[in-house]
């Protein structure tokens, strides 16, 4: 069967904005927010998932939670290589969290890489030819440096600390990656948690910037409004609060949600909407403007995807779980002459 293509209103933008914020938000909350009934905007997001306007619902966890220490973001232009390839060879060196293909032959990729791995980074050059990197950005990650609102405030001193997960914490986020929507006594059920403990971990863990909850919506399928990338070049690190600040206060309304957790200290990472490129290329030269930024690349999206497979492999490592995936072998990659 045909499925029509929806044209996007302005309500469908709004429910959009608040799941890209927190996909676990309530329909009753959202109906509240927008002024509808809880059953009109169940329709609408039941009607968004159909026509594939809502690709996914995602969580993504911190990798600092999971023992990473090193982000890193590439910007890479293709040529003729293979994407597989691409994501194969740059999770020897790491693991790929977020992948997003955009106009003109061009990627970028979102990297977590475990402390005491660094010099295989400057692999990565060599290692992905024919495609070639145009720009590579990598800092050590620290929990307190997210990409979550909560740090528009001043951390509080549990937030500077590295974050431990409990057993419980483990089993309730495994529980989530599959169905990040789960109601709480569902989880309770999976997990045998108490309901309540369920609730009081989960408002911890998110408070705490360990797990962040949000939408991928599918490019293609929004019509009348394009989806692009604003990746953010700071001057130093005491900009990047007072930048995402502004891009709050000043573009909202175009704002779908700031890609999480596994941005480098020094890049923030924008994913927003507008109606057409010259909206956008306005909104490029505002953000240029601003104090504290160093250089701005726009990017047109037409695909993101969201990878789980390594948090879950890790969470099932401290859970004392086997593996079943197969491990790649690090042969090709350390090959490679420096």
């Amino acid at each position: 069967m045909q499925v029509h293509r929806l044209f996007l209103d302005e309500k469908d933008l709004k429910i959009i904005s608040i799941l890209s914020k927190d996909c676990r938000e309530s329909f009753m909350s959202i109906a509240s927010a927008i002024g509808m009934t809880s059953k009109s905007v169940k329709a609408r997001v039941d009607r968004m998932i159909i026509t594939g306007v809502i690709e996914k619902f995602v969580l993504k966890v911190n990798p600092v939670a999971l023992g990473y220490g090193i982000g890193c973001m590439l910007i890479v232009r293709e040529h003729t290589a293979n994407i597989d390839d691409i994501i194969n060879r740059l999770n020897l060196v790491g693991d790929v969290s977020i992948h997003s293909k955009c106009m003109g032959g061009i990627s970028t990729f979102c990297l977590a890489i475990k402390e005491g791995q660094e010099d295989k980074i400057r692999l990565l050059l060599d290692s992905l030819k024919p495609a070639s990197v145009r720009v590579m950005f990598t800092s050590k990650l620290s929990p307190s440096s997210s990409s979550s609102t909560t740090t528009l405030t001043p951390t509080s001193s549990i937030a500077r600390k590295k974050h431990e997960l409990t057993e419980t914490d483990l089993r309730i986020i495994k529980c989530l990656i599959s169905n990040p929507r789960m109601e709480m006594n569902d989880i309770a059920r999976e997990t045998s948690i108490s309901g309540r403990t369920v609730n009081r971990r989960l408002t911890k863990l998110k408070d705490e910037n360990v797990l962040k909850f949000f939408i991928l919506c599918n490019p293609v399928h929004t019509v009348g409004y394009i989806q692009f990338a604003l990746i953010i070049n700071t001057l130093d690190r005491s900009s990047y609060h007072q930048i995402v600040g502004r891009i709050y206060d000043q573009l909202g309304e175009n704002i779908l949600f700031q890609l999480p957790v596994t941005d480098p200290d020094n890049v923030i990472n924008f994913l927003l909407f507008s109606q057409d490129i010259f909206a956008a290329d306005g909104i490029l030269k505002k953000v240029e403007s601003f104090d504290g930024v160093k250089r701005v690349e726009l990017f047109v999206l037409t695909d993101t995807t969201s990878y789980d497979e390594w948090v879950l492999r890790e969470i099932d490592k401290k859970l004392n779980i086997p593996s079943t995936g197969h491990t790649d072998e690090l042969g090709p990659l350390l090959e490679i002459s420096s």
